[in-house]
C-alpha cells in the first residue's frame, strides 16, 4: 500500500502528529532508531507551532485587506477604526529545526515499512495509510471536513451529507475547556457566525463534526480542522 501523505497544511500537520504520537507504541515491533524518532518529534513540535502562527497571519492578512477595501471603496464615509493589529510572534518555546519535513517523514515511513514486522494495520495506526471503512455500513463512516473563511472573516465548514440528516458541529476556541457542542447543521455547509475576536486580535479555532442519522450521532468523528480568525472592522 502506498504512503498517503497530504500536501494540505492542516492534513499534513495532523498526519505528522499522528505518526509522532503513535510510533512509541511500536518500539518493540519496529525498533525504530531512537535518534531518528527524536528528530521526527522535534520537527513535529515546530510544525504544530509554525502552522498555528501561519493561520493567525493569514487571518490578519484577510482582516487588513478588508480594512484596505473599506478605505478604498467604502461604503462608509465615516472615520475608520484603528489599523488591525498584526499578530505578535510569541517567544519560540521550542527548537527551530531543519526544513523539508515532508522528506523526513517519507524517509522514516519507508524505513518502518521495510521492517518485517510492519503491517497495513500498523501503517493505518501511524497515519501512513488512510483508514478503511465500508461505505455500505452507515455506522462506520468518517466525515471529510474542510474549512475556509468567508469575505466577512467567519469560517464555513463543509462535509458531504450523503445519506445522513446532517452533522453536529463541535468547536474548541482554545480557552482551556476543550471541545464543546456548537450547533447542528442539516446542510453540507455550516456558517459559524460566532462573534469574532475584538478588533485587531486573532485566535485559532478548531472544529470536528459527526454525522446525524435518525436524530442520533452516527459513525466516526471527522478529521479536525483549524483556522485562524481575526477581529474585523
Amino acid at each position: 500500500m502506498p504512503i498517503d501523505l497530504s500536501d494540505i497544511d492542516s492534513e499534513f500537520a495532523i498526519q505528522y502528529n499522528q505518526l509522532c504520537t503513535n510510533i512509541s507504541k511500536y518500539d518493540s515491533v519496529l525498533t525504530p532508531d531512537a535518534d531518528e524518532v527524536a528528530e521526527l518529534k522535534a520537527v513535529n513540535d515546530y510544525i504544530q507551532f509554525v502552522f498555528g502562527i501561519n493561520l493567525l497571519v493569514q487571518a490578519y492578512a484577510h482582516s487588513f485587506t478588508s480594512y484596505k477595501n473599506q478605505l478604498h471603496f467604502g461604503p462608509s464615509k465615516g472615520l475608520l477604526s484603528s489599523l488591525p493589529q498584526a499578530p505578535v510572534y510569541p517567544t519560540v518555546p521550542i527548537t527551530i529545526t531543519n526544513g523539508n519535513a515532508k522528506a523526513l517523514y517519507l524517509k522514516f515511513a519507508k524505513e518502518c515499512m521495510k521492517n518485517k514486522n510492519f503491517t497495513d494495520a500498523i501503517g493505518i495506526a501511524l497515519g501512513l495509510f488512510p483508514a478503511t471503512s465500508s461505505a455500505k455500513d452507515p455506522t462506520n463512516i468518517t466525515p471529510k471536513l474542510t474549512i475556509k473563511l468567508t469575505t466577512g472573516g467567519h469560517p464555513i465548514l463543509h462535509a458531504p451529507k450523503s445519506i445522513y440528516q446532517g452533522y453536529q458541529v463541535w468547536k474548541d476556541v482554545n480557552d482551556g475547556k476543550g471541545y464543546c457542542k456548537l450547533d447542528s447543521s442539516l446542510c453540507a455547509d455550516y456558517h459559524d457566525t460566532s462573534d469574532l475576536p475584538v478588533i485587531g486580535t486573532g485566535k485559532v479555532w478548531k472544529y470536528k463534526v459527526i454525522y446525524l442519522l435518525k436524530g442520533a450521532q452516527c459513525g466516526n468523528w471527522s478529521n479536525e480542522v483549524t483556522i485562524g480568525v481575526f477581529g474585523q472592522i
